[in-house]
């Protein structure tokens, strides 16, 4: 089994670094690792072809294309060049040691019960220890009709529908059926519709004992109301639209104006305040959601 590590990056050649050092000290070694540069400009590719040359292969996109852009680049590089497994990452994510042997380990283990994960995920830790990007828990009930969740607890298997693009690892054969991520997302959000695409018909798995540490440059959970980097506050409308495209999608209308309303009572707090301009984000992003209609990308065996 092949297994290449694909790692999206921006503009961070110094967390990159740290990354792809991580990546390179892995018990279970990664047979190739992939990084996809997203048109970055601060000196990225001449420190990769400088520490990195020989150890890593590089896909530097003419433009950046966001995260969703570069894991549909880089995923289709990576079955394209005949990858099994594909494992994914950010450049902020720093793997133990460990990580991918303890996901190729767990993935043995549900074979030998005749299951397949949509896909696998590993424990996501903040550098202070904090749980963080955590997946939602698959609701799918047992033949007694009760939460199957907790059945592989003991094993640290917990079954869950979505995940972030924080070590996930995916294989072949579920890219060629349900396609790459949606390229048009370009960030946030496009992992949610992902990998709630992947596990339509049977759930991924969140691994307790691969653990990686997740060093974001805002921790804790994304909202508009105190974000306070201006351009970071940006992007909540597409965040806003994307994760209404994933739940028209995958959760059916209900669940979407349902997020749609939360979304504009906080756009009313906003303007109660007077920041009209970040109200009127979350109001685009609305809108945009109910039209916003990309085509899933499929790449050849």
């Amino acid at each position: 089994m092949t297994v290449w590590a694909v790692v999206v990056t921006w503009n961070r050649q110094d967390l990159l670094h740290q990354c792809l050092t991580h990546l390179a000290a892995q018990t279970r070694p990664c047979d190739r690792i992939l990084v996809v540069d997203n048109a970055s400009d601060d000196g990225t590719p001449e420190r990769l072809a400088r520490d990195w040359a020989g150890r890593v292969d590089r896909l530097r996109l003419p433009v950046n294309t966001g995260g969703a852009g570069g894991f549909n680049a880089g995923i289709r590089a990576a079955v394209e060049g005949g990858a099994g497994r594909i494992w994914l990452m950010d450049d902020d994510v720093l793997p133990a040691p460990d990580a991918l042997e303890r996901l190729l380990a767990a993935e043995a283990d549900l074979a030998g019960e005749g299951l397949e994960a949509a896909f696998l995920c590993s424990s996501v830790r903040t550098p202070e220890g904090l749980l963080t990007n955590i997946p939602e828990i698959d609701g799918r009930t047992n033949a007694l009709g009760y939460a199957a969740w907790g059945e592989r607890l003991a094993r640290g298997l917990l079954p869950v529908k979505q995940a972030t693009f924080v070590s996930v690892l995916i294989r072949r054969s579920a890219v060629l059926k349900h396609g790459l991520p949606l390229a048009p997302m370009f960030v946030w959000g496009d992992d949610t519709e992902y990998t709630l695409r992947l596990s339509a018909d049977r759930p991924g798995f969140l691994v307790g004992a691969s653990r990686v540490e997740h060093v974001r440059v805002a921790p804790g959970w994304l909202t508009i109301e105190t974000e306070d980097d201006p351009r970071r506050a940006a992007l909540h409308r597409l965040l806003t639209r994307n994760v209404i495209l994933a739940k028209r999608r995958h959760e059916g209308r209900a669940s979407a104006l349902r997020y749609a309303g939360s979304r504009l009572r906080i756009a009313l707090r906003l303007a109660r305040r007077g920041r009209w301009r970040r109200a009127g984000l979350l109001v685009a992003g609305v809108v945009d959601g109910w039209r916003f209609a990309p085509e899933v990308e499929f790449c050849a065996p």
